[in-house]
């Protein structure tokens, strides 16, 4: 299997680097499912165990709720997210053999998407606690007490576990790739704000530009499947509802979550409104 796929230049010969070969993307989809598959066996062959220590915890609360995920913060997730699955349909139906014009739909939710991952930036920086998704040494603990069959009973991350983590870090980097490579290559065609113009960049500058571009959306792909996945599983319903509404419950909070590495503000944890 190639890696890459060629083209013929102007000069008649057909050694033109054009892109990755799509012949990649039942790759990219097989390696999805069977991480999914290998997860779900593992999770079989060494079922969750109870933490014994969860009879001694704090007592609960019952209707308190614990905010997760702002309003703002769901809008931006549900509108990138449509924003994806707009691209990558755009992107791959067509060499699906799927015919429509996809061009327009496909540069200008490009367009979107670069504006929500700005604001997503801005925001994270300015309003948010960035340094609660990113990858510390604790979350080799983590990581190493799960493969052992379970749950430590006194190791719990903070807002994100480790495999959230990862999952945010590669997609970060995936969609940042594709983000910056789209947009220079918004420059091969006319637009109302500019005119094409495919000699700003070598042949061989635009061939690396298409590599990325092409190998960053396979890649979300597998992802978006991956991701896809977790969010059915049962075990994370808690936090599919938390970015679907916003919170999810203070023993659930208790079981999952290490007050001490996500605290809560007086904001975070409050009384559902009466019915």
């Amino acid at each position: 299997m190639h890696l890459f796929r060629y083209t013929t230049s102007i000069y008649g010969a057909g050694d033109q680097l054009a892109g990755a070969n799509w012949g990649l993307i039942p790759w990219f989809i097989g390696a999805a499912a069977a991480f999914c598959l290998a997860h779900l066996v593992f999770k079989v062959a060494f079922p969750h165990r109870r933490r014994s220590e969860l009879e001694a915890r704090r007592p609960d609360q019952p209707g308190v709720r614990v905010l997760r995920h702002a309003l703002i913060d769901r809008l931006y997730h549900w509108t990138m997210a449509i924003a994806v699955f707009t691209l990558l349909g755009t992107a791959f139906l067509p060499i699906a053999g799927v015919r429509f014009a996809w061009l327009n739909i496909h540069w200008i939710t490009g367009l979107v998407l670069a504006l929500l991952v700005l604001i997503h930036i801005v925001r994270a920086l300015v309003w948010q606690d960035w340094r609660q998704i990113v990858p510390v040494a604790y979350d080799v603990r983590l990581a190493v007490a799960a493969m052992r069959g379970g749950d430590h009973p006194r190791l719990k991350p903070g807002k994100y576990n480790p495999l959230q983590k990862l999952y945010h870090l590669a997609i970060a980097i995936l969609v940042l790739t594709m983000v910056v490579t789209g947009l220079l290559m918004l420059l091969k065609i006319d637009t109302p704000f500019w005119p094409r113009n495919p000699y700003v960049f070598s042949a061989a500058t635009w061939a690396i530009i298409y590599v990325a571009h092409d190998f960053a959306a396979m890649a979300i792909l597998g992802l978006v499947i991956i991701h896809i996945y977790f969010g059915l599983r049962p075990d994370e319903w808690p936090y599919l509802r938390a970015m679907a509404r916003g919170w999810m419950s203070r023993s659930e909070f208790d079981e999952r979550h290490d007050e001490q590495r996500w605290p809560l503000s007086k904001q975070s944890a409050t009384q559902p409104p009466a019915k």
